[in-house]
């Protein structure tokens, strides 16, 4: 499998900012504090605590990574040569709609394309 854009997968690199800012959030209990006297104790656990935290499982986080992973790849844009039998028959379909009937070709597009499809499985 080749890519056609294999400069996409550097955007993969986006990852890393969605992982930090996980990192990053605060995580916060929420407590009920019966006196203000406990307040000063609050404040300083506030104070105290790291804004760098142990990554923790999230599934939102797995979501975010799996959809970056999915639009990378599509910007990437795999293919897959696939070997084409050369012998054989080969089915051409025409569009008859009426702009295959413009004139701007002699006679009309859909003559031109049929004489082209002609010319060609003759060969």
């Amino acid at each position: 499998m080749s890519l056609i854009t294999p400069l996409a997968l550097a955007l993969s690199a986006l990852a890393v900012p969605i992982v930090m800012l996980y990192m990053l959030r605060l995580r916060r209990t929420e407590m009920s504090i019966s006196s203000t006297f406990l307040w000063r104790q609050l404040v300083r656990d506030r104070e105290a605590n790291a804004p760098w935290q142990r990554l923790r499982f999230s599934w939102l986080l797995l979501l975010q990574l799996l959809v970056l992973a999915a639009l990378v790849l599509a910007l990437a844009r795999p293919f897959r040569e696939v070997k084409t039998i050369t012998t054989g028959r080969i089915v051409l379909l025409l569009d008859a709609s009426a702009s295959m009937k413009a004139t701007d070709v002699e006679p009309n597009r859909f003559a031109a394309a049929r004489d082209i499809g002609l010319i060609s499985s003759t060969r």
